[in-house]
């Protein structure tokens, strides 16, 4: 599995290249509406106050993608404000590379970015519900609730507490 900080980009969206942006909106594309065929808006208005987390390959593709940012200045319509606390979400890592290890790489980075660069005591995501276990709860995530339904799949609370 990739170890590497400099395996991974971590950008303000005023950071990234218009290239980037794309390859961005592809990859959540390609994972989001043609893969799982979510026809929520994709992007939205909490790409602009997020860190975008990403992995490209050698031509530039984003193989691997999340974006995390502060629960008391971006309202994402899914999330309720909380005073300590951050999110991650769209988390996509393209076809090719899922079961590489990739995906927990990226995940285990962004949780080791929030912990270094923010006053965050914990991170609370809407999971889809069957990554709780095998991904979320192997990063040390717990459920909190009970699951709901968000764009159309079943979700679950999860939080990790620092």
């Amino acid at each position: 599995m990739p170890n590497s900080s400099a395996y991974f980009q971590a950008k303000h969206f005023n950071e990234l290249t218009l290239r980037e942006l794309q390859q961005i909106h592809i990859t959540r594309s390609l994972v989001f509406t043609v893969g799982q065929q979510i026809l929520a808006q994709e992007p939205d208005e909490a790409d602009f106050e997020s860190v975008h987390f990403f992995h490209a390959d050698e031509s530039g593709r984003v193989l691997a993608y999340l974006r995390i940012f502060d629960l008391m200045t971006v309202d994402d319509g899914y999330h309720r404000p909380i005073q300590g606390a951050w999110t991650l979400g769209r988390v996509a890592v393209r076809e090719e590379a899922r079961g590489t290890g990739l995906g927990r790489a990226l995940l285990h980075e962004a949780i080791g970015w929030v912990r270094e660069n923010t006053e965050a005591r914990q991170l609370v995501i809407s999971a889809q519900s069957y990554l709780k276990d095998s991904y979320y709860g192997a990063a040390g995530f717990v459920q909190v609730g009970e699951p709901y339904l968000e764009v159309g799949i079943e979700h679950v609370e999860m939080v990790l507490n620092f």
